[in-house]
């Protein structure tokens, strides 16, 4: 496994314990919300976040390959990935954000992420 694969296993699964904390956070405050059935929370992955996904996921594949002479160009770069996607800043920023409760975007992200960065 490369650095770059280690940065990103490391990367998903700091996603996914996001995830978890966020959905543990009020664990002991109350006994009946304890009690209440499982719901599903956060945003449902569909085919969009998908393709979101697969630009941040390719994006941090290079990433650490890149020397930018500033830190603009990080985004400079994200924002040209997500135009040629099809997408805005804004729709990724609350993909990003979503992530935090969203167990569905987690999981879809991971899965896209499971065969790793291309050699290369």
């Amino acid at each position: 496994m490369s650095c770059s694969d280690r940065r990103l296993a490391r990367a998903v699964v700091t996603l996914a314990a996001l995830a978890v904390l966020g959905s543990t956070a009020a664990c002991g405050a109350d006994a009946t919300a304890e009690a209440a059935p499982a719901t599903s929370s956060g945003t449902p992955a569909d085919a969009d976040t998908g393709r979101i996904a697969e630009v941040e996921f390719a994006r941090q594949c290079t990433v650490a390959s890149v020397n930018y002479a500033d830190e603009s160009q990080f985004t400079t770069d994200l924002d040209a990935r997500l135009a040629a996607a099809g997408f805005t800043h804004q729709q990724w920023k609350q993909w990003h954000d979503a992530l935090v409760d969203s167990p569905e975007l987690v999981a879809q992200f991971a899965q896209i992420g499971e065969a790793g960065c291309p050699a290369g």
